[in-house]
């Protein structure tokens, strides 16, 4: 099926911009009529075959799909066999029917269970990608795959192309990752609550790494090995127990501590340190500076905390909190032109403002109402999005809410409040919104990748099912607000990333916001 685009990351300070589509990323050039294709990269593991869908041959046991990446790519999820495709099993002609007629017939045999109906073969989960972002100048551009964990960097010519330039397993699913504002430095957030720094462009330390997991032992292993010197030695022994169940807990333990001296620690092999942790899933990441020119990250997480903490290298240290949200956080803005001021939002029906170096509240804005207008009835909602730009010497931020057909537009005002200004309706549920610059400059664009609508399409023989485009142009009119555009794609070879997929498992990746709200009974375990 046509996958719409989830993120969109602008290239610079070029006309270039990227977009994640299913297990692409596709780049184009936004001109004044429009935006016209470039180039695209897809995932190694994934195999676009002629009739649009995706096969994993490497799930199959098929041959690598990308010789020159083999090596480089984690291993593919194992997928449970029926028993007509596990090999090596002989099935035994009407076993279960010489059970039966071979037991007793005095009515007091126990029943033979109901078998558990055949599962059908599970096909590894699509890696798509998530997350997507780019360096201040636009040379590197940064995207997770969530399925595989990987966290890839591409370089970018400036043109338009991307070039792989690493690929890393983080040892967690990330949730949010960003840059720092020298470009050299990643942070990633996972949804364990950890968030890690690896550099941009991976050491020496991998390829050094590599070979040092030691090789198996040319002697035959003995079925009860004598325990290696270790750290750890049980204070008991084969002559102070006194049961065999105890001789049997004393060999597990022996066995482990054999086990820790020679299997190597599991692990990522690349540079890569952890900075800071929440006790909750992360959410959001973002990065501040103060006045004074001192760097802070700010996190958010499920369990409603906002931290500020110092940046690198003194992360550790806890500035102070944010605390005021009732439901979920999901997304962080820090305004450029306002790097003083904090917006934050989540399962709540207000938008926050805040002072974060002061961790104090400056005042709340009520989105649920304005949502109501689009989506009547409406008693919660679930920002997925913020994002800010500048107007005319006017600072603006854009809400996005899971599955609202509109994005909301705020101005912040001098004296620190959330002014709503214009709700622009949109024909199918935004995922992701882009503010930059067109030919010529200063002239705003607004990109916003929508969730479109199936418009069925009628022919003289059949009757076809067809998407709506997936990125939709705005420009400014002469009191700033936004108006559609009539541009559009100049190259139709956007197919690349559509995958073979049901509409439920596609709804469970583009609507992931509405899942972090808790349950009545994980409030009543709090």
């Amino acid at each position: 099926m046509d996958i719409p685009y989830l993120c969109l990351s602008r290239l610079g300070q070029s006309s270039i911009f990227c977009a994640a589509k299913g297990t692409s990323i596709h780049t184009f050039d936004l001109k004044d009529d429009g935006y016209s294709f470039v180039s695209s990269w897809t995932h190694p593991l994934a195999k676009q075959t002629e009739n649009g869908k995706i096969v994993e041959e490497a799930a199959q046991g098929g041959e690598p799909l990308d010789e020159q990446e083999e090596t480089d790519q984690p291993p593919s999820k194992k997928r449970k066999l029926d028993s007509d495709e596990k090999p090596n099993v002989k099935k035994e002609a009407n076993q279960d029917d010489t059970r039966v007629a071979e037991g007793p017939a005095n009515g007091n045999e126990k029943k033979k269970k109901p078998q558990r109906p055949e599962l059908r073969s599970q096909r590894t989960e699509l890696p798509f990608v998530v997350l997507l972002t780019a360096t201040e100048d636009g040379s590197h551009v940064v995207a997770v795959t969530s399925q595989d964990k990987t966290l890839w960097v591409f370089e970018h010519d400036g043109k338009g192309t991307l070039t792989k330039s690493s690929q890393r397993v983080m040892p967690k699913r990330p949730s949010s990752i960003s840059i720092t504002t020298d470009g050299a430095t990643i942070l990633s957030a996972d949804k364990f609550g950890d968030v890690y720094s690896l550099p941009l462009l991976p050491t020496k330390m991998e390829e050094e790494a590599a070979p040092s997991v030691p090789e198996a032992p040319a002697t035959p292993e003995t079925p009860m090995p004598a325990p290696a010197p270790s750290t750890y030695k049980p204070s008991a022994s084969r002559f102070t127990v006194h049961s065999q169940r105890n001789l049997r807990a004393l060999e597990e333990q022996e066995r482990m501590v054999a086990k820790r001296r020679e299997t190597p620690k599991e692990g990522p092999t690349f540079e890569h340190e952890l900075i800071l942790g929440h006790v909750s899933m992360l959410t959001a990441l973002a990065l501040a500076t103060s006045d004074d020119g001192r760097r802070y990250i700010i996190t958010a997480d499920r369990d409603e905390h906002i931290r500020v903490s110092r940046g690198i290298p003194q992360a550790h240290i806890i500035e102070n909190y944010c605390l005021g949200h009732e439901s979920f956080l999901n997304a962080l803005c820090v305004p450029p032109s306002r790097p003083e001021v904090l917006v934050s939002a989540g399962g709540d029906d207000e938008v926050f403002l805040w002072d974060w170096k002061a961790g104090r509240l400056l005042g709340k804005t009520n989105l649920l109402s304005h949502v109501q207008t689009v989506v009547p009835g409406t008693s919660k909602i679930g920002v997925s999005q913020l994002y800010s730009y500048d107007f005319d010497g006017r600072c603006c931020i854009v809400a996005i809410c899971e599955r609202v057909p509109a994005l909301f537009i705020f101005q912040l005002t001098p004296d620190t409040t959330l002014q709503h200004v214009q709700t622009l309706n949109l024909p199918g549920n935004p995922l992701a919104a882009l503010i930059t610059t067109t030919r010529p400059p200063n002239s705003l664009t607004l990109i916003a990748a929508i969730d479109p609508p199936s418009v069925a399409a009628t022919t003289t023989t059949t009757t076809t099912t067809k998407a709506s485009p997936s990125l939709l142009l705005f420009a400014q009119d002469k009191s700033g607000d936004w108006v559609h555009s009539k541009g559009s794609t100049q190259n139709s070879n956007t197919d690349e990333g559509n995958v073979d997929i049901s509409r439920e498992e596609l709804d469970k990746i583009l609507y992931p916001v509405s899942n972090l709200r808790k349950t009545e009974f994980e409030d009543d375990a709090e």
